[in-house]
């Protein structure tokens, strides 16, 4: 039997906001936790589909926060975008705050290798947007989605994400988009690469059903429930998806990381 000093997990992978924020605020008992991995030398990872900000901009907000999460333990998928493409061509449609992410990316109006979709923030994508994406596409771009998530938590209440104007496109155009967050399969293995740890060891902790449950348990990794940000229970039981634990908050995780 494990110690309790010892659980049978390599590493953990923290959805951000709904997880250890919402918004501007902490959720309580989230920096203890983060400290509680540390203290036990359990390599710990920020894993967010957020596209509204750079990675410079949520180790910030993580330090006000007390969250010891560095820059280079936050894993997006617009840094993973960037890399794919490379020395080519793209066409981005990502919030205003984003670009940093992509500085030094060729970016060109017609003919783009890459059209990038993330959020754009305000009321969504317009109906011009997507019709420029859509002839992009016919045309022969290439769609990189930035994530592909239904819908996420707000101050106000819940607000539809971006997944639904992906669809459209892929809908339109009979050509999928390829997928770079969650719930990317390559997307988790890649991040338990770069940690050195076995999908098998490591715990996934969100609040996205199937963003973050069914996309990290489906890579092979174990899974957290935190009933925070944008659970709702009727949706999570509706999915019929069964995560490794059920938590009130990530403040519980310390007891109950032991039941692995």
């Amino acid at each position: 039997m494990k110690s309790r000093k010892q659980p049978a997990i390599d590493a953990v992978l923290f959805d951000l906001d709904g997880v250890l924020y919402i918004d501007d605020k902490v959720i309580r008992g989230a920096a203890a936790t983060i400290d509680w991995c540390r203290s036990r030398r359990i390599p710990i990872a920020a894993v967010t589909n957020t596209t509204t900000s750079p990675r410079r901009v949520i180790a910030d907000k993580l330090e006000r926060f007390g969250i010891a999460i560095a820059i280079d333990e936050i894993y997006t998928p617009a840094a993973i975008a960037a890399r794919l493409i490379g020395q080519r061509t793209a066409r981005l449609y990502i919030h205003d705050s984003l670009q940093e992410d992509f500085d030094g990316i060729r970016q060109v109006v017609d003919q783009p290798d890459f059209i990038v979709m993330g959020d754009v923030g305000g009321a969504g994508y317009s109906q011009a947007q997507l019709q420029q994406i859509f002839r992009l596409v016919m045309d022969g771009s290439r769609l990189l989605a930035l994530h592909k998530n239904r819908f996420w938590q707000k101050k106000d209440g819940l607000h539809m994400d971006l997944g639904a104007y992906v669809s459209a496109i892929e809908y339109a155009t009979a050509k999928q988009a390829t997928l770079l967050g969650k719930p990317s399969q390559a997307f988790f293995h890649a991040i338990c690469k770069a940690m050195q740890a076995k999908p098998a060891h490591t715990l996934m902790i969100g609040d996205d059903i199937e963003s973050d449950i069914d996309g990290a348990g489906r890579a092979g990794l174990r899974t957290g429930m935190v009933q925070t940000g944008k659970y709702r229970e009727s949706f999570f039981r509706h999915s019929g998806i069964k995560p490794d634990l059920l938590l009130p908050s990530v403040a519980d995780l310390p007891d109950a990381i032991q039941l692995l």
